[in-house]
């Protein structure tokens, strides 16, 4: 069965290129801007992944991963992303982060990622 990611990133030229990763590896992609928009998609959608940046404007990445948690600590898997930010892989983990990627080099990493994940 396809599994369904949530590309959650403010830098549109970024999140495009994540998008068409994830659909040549044959996933299911939704798209949000920021934490506030993607709780709106997830309310809509089955999602089994989100895969977010940190640092966006109105509701940051983190802030997103504490109210899916809070929604639902299993599902779905959440995945942060960083180009720079204040908090560390650490810090993504203990909130209830399935992992923790820095953006350069992004591409090869998160397939890896991704097929080492349980997904239910």
């Amino acid at each position: 069965m396809q599994k369904t990611i949530l590309v959650v990133e403010d830098d549109a030229d970024f999140r495009n290129v994540i998008v068409d990763l994830l659909r040549e590896a044959e996933y299911r992609v939704l798209e949000a801007k920021e934490g506030r928009e993607a709780l709106e998609v997830m309310k809509a959608h089955a999602v089994d992944l989100v895969l977010s940046d940190i640092q966006m404007p109105l509701m940051d990445g983190f802030e997103l991963l504490k109210q899916i948690k809070a929604i639902s600590p299993d599902r779905p898997k959440v995945v942060i992303m960083t180009g720079f930010s204040i908090y560390t892989k650490e810090d993504a983990i203990k909130a209830g982060a399935e992992a923790f990627l820095e953006k350069p080099g992004i591409a090869k990493t998160l397939l890896n990622l991704l097929s080492s994940i349980r997904f239910y």
